[in-house]
């Protein structure tokens, strides 16, 4: 694949490391965090009362009693489940706590854009990025297997973009002066494995499509190999013709989904498509082990994508979703063989013969209605969470189609 035209922007310098789920994820967020001089940034769409999210929490007071300036923002939908006495604890050790965009206001309930990326920074100097929230079904036990997720740690010249974009999450026009966040950041090493990348949004009230954009882009260029770990599969119409076009064009095409979904409505949407997807000659397996919670995506050993963003209008347009994008030959060839291996060892695929053998009209029937049911939600939710002020835009044929 050619360095595409889209993927402009991606600076050199950066060291990264790929973390996946469980415990080495958890230790490396626990570690920046308890290393911290200066300031954290810590949000995600949820975190739960539980070990994993307590030991979170518990390294975060850690923080905020030794003096280091430390911002909490959980999404007010996602973790909604809280005690009193937890959020209190919480709000008595001195980090500076709120829930992003509450459902239910003043004015009764509104619909707003949810908080589903999944960030933490240290100091401006170390970021993580990924798909895991705070909870114990992502951390897994003894007898139970983590669900499957990938995060990146990164440091180098991209964290002064990332802490500009958590900083105005973060920073509302109802907080006092002495609870915003002014942290600046002006200059980074130059880390000398020198990886490529792009801390990429998606935003729809801010017109930030960027990681639309590169999935678009690179079904479009790719010309070897596409794949894609993707939890909640539902694309639009024109990502799925420019995934149908580069099948047909002859790139290998493989798409990995659970076996077993927290969410079954989407599990039986995303059947619904296993036929389309099929005939586009794309390969499905279903990851077997555990839940996949993951959305990555590597293309052409090139470059690589690992986020918070799921391919379907959810993601697009009524949820805050980070990714960081990867260009990087090294570091895609090496992620490449992980989702080799666990596509070989721990994944089934789904031939068209088995999708046939499986389907039964009661099959066929909830898929169809699941798949209606999650397009008419995504469209109320699209037309809900479109500022009434903004003119309508097109971007780049972003207009939900099937």
């Amino acid at each position: 694949m050619k360095k595409p035209s889209g993927l402009s922007g991606y600076k050199g310098g950066h060291y990264v490391e790929l973390l996946r789920g469980g415990e080495p994820f958890f230790a490396a967020v626990e570690k920046i965090i308890d290393e911290a001089k200066h300031f954290i940034h810590f949000q995600t769409y949820i975190l739960d009362e539980d070990e994993t999210g307590t030991r979170m929490v518990n390294a975060l007071i850690r923080a905020a009693e030794r003096g280091v300036r430390t911002y909490l923002l959980l999404d007010a939908y996602g973790t909604k489940y809280l005690s009193g006495e937890f959020i209190h604890s919480i709000e008595n050790s001195g980090i500076l706590f709120r829930f992003f965009s509450p459902t239910f206001t003043g004015k009764g309930f509104q619909l707003n854009l949810r908080l589903h990326s999944k960030v933490v920074m240290a100091d401006g100097e170390v970021g993580i990025v990924g798909g895991m929230n705070f909870a114990n079904r992502y951390h897994g036990s003894p007898r139970k297997m983590e669900w499957l997720d990938f995060a990146v740690l990164f440091k180098g010249p991209e964290c002064v973009h990332t802490l500009s974009i958590l900083k105005r999450h973060w920073n509302k026009t109802f907080l006092s002066k002495e609870e915003r966040s002014n942290e600046t950041v002006d200059t980074h090493p130059f880390y000398r494995e020198n990886i490529r990348l792009k801390v990429l949004q998606n935003n729809w009230y801010r017109n930030k499509m960027e990681i639309l954009k590169s999935y678009r882009e690179i079904f479009s260029l790719a010309r070897s190999r596409i794949v894609i770990f993707n939890s909640y599969f539902l694309p639009g119409g024109n990502e799925r013709k420019l995934m149908r076009n580069a099948g047909l064009r002859g790139v290998d095409i493989s798409v990995v989904f659970s076996a077993e979904s927290d969410a079954p409505v989407f599990k039986k949407a995303t059947e619904f498509l296993y036929d389309f997807i099929l005939r586009s000659k794309i390969r499905i397996y279903e990851y077997l082990p555990s839940n996949l919670h993951a959305k990555v995506a590597t293309v052409d050993g090139l470059w690589s994508t690992v986020g918070s963003y799921n391919l379907n209008h959810l993601s697009d347009y009524a949820s805050i979703e980070i990714n960081v994008g990867i260009l990087d030959e090294k570091f895609t060839k090496n992620f490449d063989e992980i989702l080799a291996e666990i596509i070989r060892n721990d994944c089934r695929e789904i031939t068209i013969e088995e999708h046939n053998r499986r389907r039964t009209w009661y099959s066929q029937f909830a898929g169809w209605l699941s798949y209606q049911a999650l397009r008419l939600l995504m469209r109320i939710t699209y037309q809900m969470t479109t500022k009434k002020s903004k003119p309508r835009r097109s971007y780049a044929d972003s207009e939900i189609t099937d």
